[in-house]
């Protein structure tokens, strides 16, 4: 068996590297997230209020929202119904998160994912954006 005081080192060193990745992965998070919001506002809150345009001319009801770090188009007929794009700095890895909401029949039905899986917050462009919401439109636009 080991002894007390080497034990005892260890497990204060296993406490201090914690402490300090921790800290790191804080702010590498802060970071991205900055960049995240940036790319929320310069990017895809322009796209989007395009593409709210041309759904209102089109006759689909939608408005734009901005809550911080994020741009949403909700439904005028259902709030359940909307498109949503936003930072999630939730993980280590901070990521622009996608988010379509739906009702079918009784049902809501949400689906998340990456607005582009492996591609850094740093690389998104308007193009990403405008494909998201051209294949998120789909279950609005089909009924």
């Amino acid at each position: 068996m080991a002894e007390i005081a080497e034990v005892r080192r260890r497990v204060r060193l296993t406490m201090e590297q914690a402490r300090l990745d921790a800290a790191e992965r804080r702010a590498r998070a802060a970071v991205a997230d900055e960049q995240g919001r940036r790319f929320v506002a310069r990017v895809a809150t322009p796209v989007a209020r395009q593409v709210v345009s041309v759904l209102r001319a089109e006759g689909f009801g939608f408005r734009l929202s901005t809550p911080a770090g994020a741009v949403r188009l909700v439904s005028d007929r259902r709030r359940e119904d909307f498109i949503d794009i936003a930072v999630d700095a939730t993980d280590d890895a901070v990521t622009i998160l996608t988010t379509v909401s739906h009702v079918r029949g009784g049902r809501v039905l949400t689906t998340e994912r990456p607005l582009a899986a492996d591609v850094g917050i740093d690389a998104l462009t308007e193009e990403h954006v405008l494909d998201f919401f051209l294949d998120a439109i789909r279950v609005f636009v089909e009924r």
